[in-house]
């Protein structure tokens, strides 16, 4: 049986680059059964440029205008609902996709048990001149089962691939939470992903299929020019601290979320959901657990807490699901040892370690 595919593109106001991703898709190998597009509200050309590319298109396009802005996270997932086919391919409006990309992941995903797909990238500038490629951020392995992915993972939306199976979770959504930004609801690649790892298994192909256009520069960081190299590493020790609430919060909230598939959704989906529970749950306490031992007040009570981390494992190498040697040092060094004095030198007055949560 032949897999068709739907390109699910959320559009808006992307009317500079939009009609080259379009011709991108035209010109596919395995071309879509339908391109559906929901735009959120543009006030540029956008929506003329969708109907004129769906009169020549070899595929159907089906459009649909939000009479409401709902942002990208929402309007990603509209067209994902709207979708009909047995795989969706998610779309930015400002990208290109390389001629064979379709074909190459159907390949891989027929061929295989895998629920999602995703793929490498050539990053460029806004004249698709290239920079860099995204083989940075790939997953170790070609194949991934499930759980075996680290719980913060997750592949760039324009590069995945996954079964519409996934979408019988689309209920819960709602009250999922961004890792990185705790008021809204997380993004349709980290939700995705997260399904995937739980209920199936991924899959990485290294080979860049699209080009990733970047509109700007790279902020340049100036705050330290001219201080020694200690002086301008020593506050990254810290750089992450204030988003740990946010990743205990949000890794607290997908346990509850697969507790409810345990115990709402037909029984083949248990086993797995309690098993992402229990590994989501381990890894929120894990960040709830180092920023006790950063905000303890005494040095007996913070190596109280690292010991007790170290000896539930959160420190185990080799493990997605703890976070290794190298982080034991650095709590130890920073958290168990300096963190008053780097504290009062490097942070911004009155900032807070536990910002993001409550």
């Amino acid at each position: 049986m032949t897999t068709s595919v739907s390109v699910a593109m959320a559009t808006c106001n992307g009317m500079r680059y939009l009609a080259a991703q379009l011709e991108s898709l035209a010109h596919q190998t395995w071309l879509p059964a339908e391109l559906v597009v929901t735009d959120d509200a543009s006030t540029d050309e956008t929506v003329q440029i969708v109907e004129a590319f769906a009169r020549v298109a070899p595929f159907p396009v089906r459009l649909h205008i939000n009479p409401k802005r709902l942002g990208y996270r929402a309007n990603f997932m509209k067209a994902a609902q709207l979708c009909q086919a047995d795989v969706i391919a998610f779309c930015d409006q400002d990208d290109v996709w390389v001629e064979d990309k379709l074909a190459v992941c159907i390949d891989r995903l027929v061929n295989t048990d895998a629920v999602l797909i995703y793929h490498n990238a050539i990053v460029t500038d806004s004249e698709l001149l290239e920079i860099d490629t995204l083989a940075r951020d790939a997953l170790p392995a070609a194949y991934n089962p499930a759980l075996t992915v680290g719980p913060l993972a997750y592949g760039l939306g324009f590069t995945l691939l996954l079964r519409r199976q996934l979408m019988v979770f689309m209920p819960l959504w709602p009250r999922s939470l961004d890792f990185h930004d705790p008021t809204n609801r997380e993004g349709h690649d980290q939700w995705f992903f997260f399904l995937a790892n739980v209920f199936g298994s991924i899959v990485y192909i290294d080979t860049p299929l699209a080009r990733y256009r970047r509109h700007a520069a790279a902020a340049t960081h100036t705050r330290w020019a001219g201080a020694s190299w200690i002086t301008r590493g020593l506050p990254y020790l810290f750089e992450n601290l204030h988003h740990w609430r946010n990743f205990a919060d949000g890794c607290a909230r997908r346990a509850e979320l697969l507790r409810e598939v345990a115990a709402s959704y037909p029984p083949h989906y248990a086993a797995a959901a309690l098993a992402g529970a229990a590994r989501f749950d381990a890894y929120a306490q894990l960040y709830v657990d180092r920023l006790d031992l950063y905000n303890a007040p005494t040095l007996v009570e913070r190596f109280t807490i690292f010991f007790r981390i170290k000896a539930n494992g959160g420190y185990r190498n080799g493990d997605v699901w703890a976070k290794g040697s190298r982080s034991a040092l650095k709590d130890l060094l920073v958290g168990v040892f300096a963190l008053g004095s780097l504290r009062k030198r490097f942070l911004p007055a009155g900032e807070d370690l536990t910002l993001g949560g409550n």
